[in-house]
């Protein structure tokens, strides 16, 4: 679950800790509605203008995202190889 204007999100109404990047993160996959997302697309969105686009730092924050979703958080956020990732949800 996710509340945008409180900015808090929840799993099995547990409170997940999120970051304001990882908040940022969930909240465009969840709004893509199953889309594929790419890596351009989150920084462009989440992060500013001024971000390196050759930084790591989108792969990073989906990993520890992925960490905070708990199991089986890759198959919710699936990786598509060289193009970007998706929000498959609970099945």
């Amino acid at each position: 679950t996710l509340d945008s204007a409180r900015q808090t999100a929840s799993r099995d109404a547990e409170p997940l800790h999120l970051t304001n990047k990882e908040f940022g993160v969930l909240e465009v996959l969840l709004a893509a509605d199953g889309r594929i997302v790419s890596s351009e697309e989150l920084l462009e969105r989440v992060w500013d203008e001024f971000t390196d686009p050759f930084t790591t730092v989108v792969r990073v924050t989906v990993g520890t995202l992925r960490k905070k979703l708990g199991e089986p958080a890759a198959a919710l956020i699936e990786t598509v190889v060289g193009v970007g990732y998706r929000f498959r949800g609970e099945g």
